[in-house]
Protein backbone atom coordinates (compact mmCIF):
# COMPACT_ATOMS: atom_id res chain seq x y z
CA UNK A 1 0.00 0.00 0.00
CA UNK A 2 1.34 3.21 -0.63
CA UNK A 3 2.00 5.73 1.88
CA UNK A 4 -0.10 8.89 2.45
CA UNK A 5 1.85 12.28 2.43
CA UNK A 6 1.64 13.89 5.93
CA UNK A 7 0.14 17.64 5.82
CA UNK A 8 3.75 18.80 6.46
CA UNK A 9 5.17 16.71 3.24
CA UNK A 10 2.20 19.06 1.23
CA UNK A 11 2.84 22.53 2.64
CA UNK A 12 7.24 21.79 1.86
CA UNK A 13 5.77 21.72 -1.43
CA UNK A 14 4.07 25.14 -1.34
CA UNK A 15 4.86 28.75 -2.06
CA UNK A 16 2.79 31.01 -0.54
CA UNK A 17 2.25 34.73 -1.97
CA UNK A 18 1.04 37.47 -0.17
CA UNK A 19 1.36 41.46 0.45
CA UNK A 20 0.94 43.63 3.04
CA UNK A 21 0.71 47.56 4.10
CA UNK A 22 -0.06 48.36 7.37
CA UNK A 23 -0.08 52.11 9.21
CA UNK A 24 0.14 50.77 12.89
CA UNK A 25 -0.89 54.43 14.24
CA UNK A 26 -4.22 53.17 13.00
CA UNK A 27 -5.92 50.75 15.61
CA UNK A 28 -7.37 48.45 13.25
CA UNK A 29 -4.02 48.12 11.44
CA UNK A 30 -2.20 47.10 14.27
CA UNK A 31 -4.94 44.82 15.11
CA UNK A 32 -4.30 43.35 11.13
CA UNK A 33 -0.37 43.24 11.36
CA UNK A 34 -0.39 41.26 14.87
CA UNK A 35 -2.56 38.88 13.05
CA UNK A 36 -0.57 39.02 10.08
CA UNK A 37 2.61 38.08 12.14
CA UNK A 38 0.93 35.48 13.81
CA UNK A 39 -0.33 33.90 10.41
CA UNK A 40 3.57 33.88 9.05
CA UNK A 41 5.01 32.09 12.10
CA UNK A 42 2.51 29.89 11.62
CA UNK A 43 3.36 29.33 8.00
CA UNK A 44 6.58 28.96 8.25
CA UNK A 45 6.44 26.44 11.40
CA UNK A 46 4.39 24.21 9.32
CA UNK A 47 6.85 24.19 6.66
CA UNK A 48 5.67 26.59 3.84
CA UNK A 49 7.73 29.12 2.27
CA UNK A 50 6.37 32.11 1.75
CA UNK A 51 7.06 35.50 -0.44
CA UNK A 52 5.92 38.65 1.24
CA UNK A 53 4.86 42.19 -1.18
CA UNK A 54 5.13 45.21 1.47
CA UNK A 55 4.08 48.33 0.25
CA UNK A 56 5.38 50.75 2.61
CA UNK A 57 4.73 49.06 6.51
CA UNK A 58 7.06 49.73 9.04
CA UNK A 59 10.28 48.37 9.37
CA UNK A 60 10.19 46.84 12.86
CA UNK A 61 7.31 45.11 11.44
CA UNK A 62 9.23 43.46 8.43
CA UNK A 63 11.90 42.76 10.46
CA UNK A 64 9.33 40.32 12.53
CA UNK A 65 7.97 38.86 9.22
CA UNK A 66 11.40 37.94 8.30
CA UNK A 67 12.26 36.85 11.57
CA UNK A 68 9.53 33.73 11.50
CA UNK A 69 11.19 32.99 7.96
CA UNK A 70 9.26 34.96 5.36
CA UNK A 71 11.21 36.53 2.67
CA UNK A 72 10.54 39.99 2.06
CA UNK A 73 10.24 42.14 -0.63
CA UNK A 74 9.24 45.99 -1.95
CA UNK A 75 6.54 46.56 -4.04
CA UNK A 76 8.12 47.11 -7.43
CA UNK A 77 5.30 49.23 -8.64
CA UNK A 78 3.90 51.95 -6.46
CA UNK A 79 0.36 51.27 -7.42
CA UNK A 80 -2.61 54.38 -7.10
CA UNK A 81 -3.81 54.35 -3.54
CA UNK A 82 -5.99 51.46 -2.89
CA UNK A 83 -4.82 49.84 -6.25
CA UNK A 84 -3.80 46.17 -4.87
CA UNK A 85 -3.28 44.52 -7.87
CA UNK A 86 0.44 45.02 -8.85
CA UNK A 87 1.80 43.71 -5.53
CA UNK A 88 -0.59 40.68 -5.52
CA UNK A 89 0.90 40.17 -9.05
CA UNK A 90 4.73 40.52 -8.11
CA UNK A 91 3.83 38.30 -4.88
CA UNK A 92 2.64 35.72 -7.12
CA UNK A 93 6.12 36.23 -9.19
CA UNK A 94 8.00 35.70 -6.44
CA UNK A 95 6.26 32.89 -5.13
CA UNK A 96 6.61 31.45 -8.24
CA UNK A 97 10.57 32.11 -7.80
CA UNK A 98 10.79 29.70 -5.05
CA UNK A 99 10.55 27.29 -7.21
CA UNK A 100 7.93 25.20 -5.42
CA UNK A 101 5.38 23.12 -7.70
CA UNK A 102 2.07 24.94 -6.02
CA UNK A 103 1.91 28.61 -5.13
CA UNK A 104 -0.87 29.63 -3.08
CA UNK A 105 -2.46 33.22 -2.42
CA UNK A 106 -2.83 34.38 1.44
CA UNK A 107 -3.97 37.43 2.72
CA UNK A 108 -2.00 38.15 5.59
CA UNK A 109 -5.03 38.03 8.14
CA UNK A 110 -6.44 34.69 7.14
CA UNK A 111 -4.16 33.02 10.25
CA UNK A 112 -6.55 30.80 11.32
CA UNK A 113 -6.88 29.22 7.18
CA UNK A 114 -2.97 28.54 7.32
CA UNK A 115 -3.39 24.79 9.27
CA UNK A 116 -6.04 24.30 6.43
CA UNK A 117 -4.10 24.88 3.36
CA UNK A 118 -2.36 21.92 2.77
CA UNK A 119 -5.71 20.14 2.19
CA UNK A 120 -6.34 22.67 -0.93
CA UNK A 121 -2.60 21.83 -2.29
CA UNK A 122 -3.18 18.14 -2.00
CA UNK A 123 -5.47 17.54 -5.02
CA UNK A 124 -2.68 19.74 -6.54
CA UNK A 125 -0.15 17.42 -6.14
CA UNK A 126 -2.36 14.48 -6.88
CA UNK A 127 -3.26 15.39 -10.34
CA UNK A 128 -6.52 15.85 -9.85
CA UNK A 129 -7.22 19.51 -10.54
CA UNK A 130 -5.22 22.70 -11.52
CA UNK A 131 -6.55 25.55 -9.79
CA UNK A 132 -8.62 24.78 -5.77
CA UNK A 133 -10.97 27.74 -4.30
CA UNK A 134 -11.28 26.82 -0.42
CA UNK A 135 -15.12 26.61 0.88
CA UNK A 136 -15.67 27.79 4.21
CA UNK A 137 -18.18 25.51 6.06
CA UNK A 138 -19.82 28.84 8.02
CA UNK A 139 -19.65 32.52 7.96
CA UNK A 140 -20.88 32.78 11.41
CA UNK A 141 -17.79 34.15 12.81
CA UNK A 142 -17.85 37.34 10.35
CA UNK A 143 -19.77 40.58 11.06
CA UNK A 144 -22.73 40.28 9.60
CA UNK A 145 -22.86 42.70 6.93
CA UNK A 146 -19.72 41.21 5.56
CA UNK A 147 -21.57 37.48 5.53
CA UNK A 148 -24.25 38.68 3.42
CA UNK A 149 -21.92 40.26 1.16
CA UNK A 150 -20.26 37.50 0.39
CA UNK A 151 -22.50 35.36 -0.18
CA UNK A 152 -24.40 37.51 -2.56
CA UNK A 153 -20.90 37.72 -4.35
CA UNK A 154 -20.55 33.88 -4.46
CA UNK A 155 -24.22 33.35 -5.86
CA UNK A 156 -23.33 36.04 -8.48
CA UNK A 157 -19.71 34.14 -9.67
CA UNK A 158 -22.01 30.90 -9.47
CA UNK A 159 -25.04 32.22 -11.88
CA UNK A 160 -22.09 34.11 -14.36
CA UNK A 161 -19.82 31.12 -14.22
CA UNK A 162 -22.25 28.42 -13.19
CA UNK A 163 -19.32 27.09 -11.02
CA UNK A 164 -20.37 27.36 -7.23
CA UNK A 165 -17.03 28.28 -5.42
CA UNK A 166 -16.68 30.17 -2.43
CA UNK A 167 -14.82 32.80 -4.35
CA UNK A 168 -14.88 35.48 -1.68
CA UNK A 169 -12.90 33.58 0.80
CA UNK A 170 -9.54 35.42 -0.78
CA UNK A 171 -7.28 32.55 -0.96
CA UNK A 172 -6.50 30.58 -4.03
CA UNK A 173 -3.91 27.41 -4.58
CA UNK A 174 -2.71 26.17 -7.90
CA UNK A 175 -0.22 24.30 -9.54
CA UNK A 176 3.02 26.63 -10.50
CA UNK A 177 2.35 26.12 -14.35
CA UNK A 178 -0.35 28.42 -14.64
CA UNK A 179 1.08 30.85 -12.72
CA UNK A 180 0.67 33.05 -15.61
CA UNK A 181 -3.28 33.07 -15.40
CA UNK A 182 -2.49 35.16 -12.08
CA UNK A 183 0.73 37.24 -13.17
CA UNK A 184 -0.72 37.75 -16.59
CA UNK A 185 -3.77 40.07 -15.94
CA UNK A 186 -3.60 43.25 -16.92
CA UNK A 187 -6.17 45.09 -14.70
CA UNK A 188 -7.92 46.63 -17.35
CA UNK A 189 -11.12 45.25 -16.00
CA UNK A 190 -10.41 46.47 -12.48
CA UNK A 191 -7.50 46.43 -10.26
CA UNK A 192 -8.42 46.90 -6.51
CA UNK A 193 -9.55 43.56 -5.86
CA UNK A 194 -9.71 42.19 -9.11
CA UNK A 195 -6.29 40.46 -9.27
CA UNK A 196 -7.77 36.96 -7.84
CA UNK A 197 -10.76 37.04 -9.45
CA UNK A 198 -10.13 37.46 -13.11
CA UNK A 199 -7.64 35.11 -13.35
CA UNK A 200 -10.36 32.32 -12.30
CA UNK A 201 -13.13 33.29 -15.15
CA UNK A 202 -9.99 33.01 -17.13
CA UNK A 203 -8.74 29.64 -16.23
CA UNK A 204 -12.80 28.49 -16.46
CA UNK A 205 -12.78 29.81 -19.86
CA UNK A 206 -10.17 28.01 -20.97
CA UNK A 207 -11.18 24.33 -19.64
CA UNK A 208 -8.80 24.31 -16.71
CA UNK A 209 -9.69 22.31 -14.16
CA UNK A 210 -10.71 24.10 -11.06
CA UNK A 211 -11.76 22.60 -7.89
CA UNK A 212 -13.72 23.31 -4.60
CA UNK A 213 -12.53 22.27 -1.43
CA UNK A 214 -14.13 22.42 1.92
CA UNK A 215 -11.96 24.02 5.00
CA UNK A 216 -12.16 24.83 8.85
CA UNK A 217 -11.91 28.27 9.22
CA UNK A 218 -12.80 31.16 11.64
CA UNK A 219 -12.56 34.68 11.19
CA UNK A 220 -9.96 36.57 13.40
CA UNK A 221 -11.84 37.24 16.58
CA UNK A 222 -10.00 41.00 16.99
CA UNK A 223 -11.10 41.81 13.30
CA UNK A 224 -14.40 40.97 13.32
CA UNK A 225 -14.94 42.95 16.58
CA UNK A 226 -13.64 46.05 15.25
CA UNK A 227 -15.43 46.15 11.89
CA UNK A 228 -18.96 44.44 13.03
CA UNK A 229 -21.71 47.48 12.86
CA UNK A 230 -18.95 50.04 11.46
CA UNK A 231 -20.73 51.88 8.98
CA UNK A 232 -17.28 52.45 7.26
CA UNK A 233 -16.75 48.78 6.60
CA UNK A 234 -19.94 47.98 5.54
CA UNK A 235 -19.33 50.76 2.80
CA UNK A 236 -16.31 49.27 1.76
CA UNK A 237 -18.08 45.92 1.16
CA UNK A 238 -20.86 47.63 -0.90
CA UNK A 239 -17.91 49.19 -3.39
CA UNK A 240 -16.15 45.96 -3.33
CA UNK A 241 -19.68 43.83 -3.98
CA UNK A 242 -20.63 46.55 -6.95
CA UNK A 243 -16.81 47.15 -8.56
CA UNK A 244 -16.39 42.83 -8.69
CA UNK A 245 -19.38 42.13 -9.57
CA UNK A 246 -19.61 44.16 -12.51
CA UNK A 247 -16.18 44.42 -13.92
CA UNK A 248 -16.21 40.19 -13.90
CA UNK A 249 -19.33 40.47 -15.88
CA UNK A 250 -17.55 42.98 -17.87
CA UNK A 251 -14.44 40.57 -18.38
CA UNK A 252 -16.65 37.35 -19.27
CA UNK A 253 -18.18 39.52 -21.93
CA UNK A 254 -14.81 40.52 -22.83
CA UNK A 255 -13.81 36.34 -22.86
CA UNK A 256 -16.41 34.98 -24.72
CA UNK A 257 -16.19 37.87 -27.87
CA UNK A 258 -12.56 36.57 -28.80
Amino acid sequence: MQKSITPREIAENVAIATSTFYNIDNPSDLIRANVAINAMRTATDLGYSVALIDGGSPGELLDEFRKYGAKVFQEKERAAPGMFGPGRRQSFQEAYNLGKPIVAWVEPEKEGYVPELWKTAEPILEGKTDLVVPKRKSLDSYPEFQAREEELGNLFFKNLTGYDLDVWIGPRTWNRNITNYFTGYDGKFGDKWESIFMPILKAIHDEKRISGVEINYTHPKEQTEIEKGDLKFDLKRVEQLSCLTNNMFAYWQHLHSQ
